[in-house]
Parts: structure tokens; C-alpha cells; sequence
């Protein structure tokens, strides 16, 4: 499995259920942090044990969300253990730019998506008759 792959399986998942108030608190170097738990716990000797601990590392804990969990379960019982902690371990810097990456296109489409409504509402409201 290639860094990419594990990005888009195992830590966007990740990403996306930790505590955003943790994230936020940290801002300035929350991926850094990312990027040393990714790397420090895949020292371990099974991927659901990376996962538990990774998942730990948060404060506030990580919620996934319910659409990630077939993708998590597929990383997970893939068989790859030894392949892919050793990806993390080694290519965790370029694991967590995928997610970063990932992260910056999706918040690039949500602006874009909050441009568009209100620029439609103002659009709506600028040709509705006033009601006297």
C-alpha cells in the first residue's frame, strides 16, 4: 500500500474525527504534532495497536466518522501490518502532506460552496420586491 493510499484510508480518517478545539489550540504546529504521532506510533507490532494509540494521542479523543469505517477496517484487516507501519514510520512526512494536501482542497471547496450561497441569497435578496 503507498503512502497515498494510507493517507486517504487510515489518516484523513483520523484527521477529519480529531477534536477541532484540539486543532485549533495548536494551530501553529498541529501538524508537526500530526506528523510525530503518525511517525511514533507506528512503532508498534500491529496496525489495530497503532490505531488505538494514534487515536489516543489526541486530547479530546478522535470521533471517526461513520463514513470512514469501511476504509479504516480495510487498512486495518489488510493483512499489510509490517508493510504499512514501516511506510509510516519511513514516509510519514510525505503520509501526513497527502492528508494536509487533502485537507486544504476540501476547506478550498467549502469556502468556494459558502462564496457561492451567500453570493445567491444576496442575489435573492436584491430582487425581491420590498413587502410595504
Amino acid at each position: 500500500m503507498e503512502a497515498q493510499e494510507i493517507a486517504e484510508k487510515l489518516l484523513i480518517p483520523i484527521w477529519r474525527g480529531a477534536d477541532p478545539a484540539y486543532k485549533a489550540k495548536y494551530a501553529m504546529n498541529i501538524w508537526g504534532q500530526f506528523e510525530d504521532a503518525v511517525r511514533s506510533a507506528a512503532y508498534t507490532s500491529s496496525l489495530s495497536k497503532f490505531f488505538n494509540i494514534i487515536c489516543s494521542r489526541f486530547s479530546g479523543g478522535v470521533n471517526i466518522l461513520a463514513r470512514y469505517m469501511d476504509s479504516i477496517n480495510e487498512v486495518l484487516q489488510s493483512g499489510q501490518d509490517d508493510q504499512i507501519l514501516d511506510t509510516l514510520r519511513n514516509e510519514a512526512l510525505t503520509c501526513i502532506l497527502h492528508v494536509r494536501i487533502e485537507n486544504e482542497r476540501r476547506q478550498a471547496e467549502w469556502k468556494a460552496q459558502q462564496a457561492a450561497d451567500e453570493a445567491a441569497l444576496n442575489q435573492w435578496l436584491g430582487e425581491k420586491p420590498e413587502i410595504s
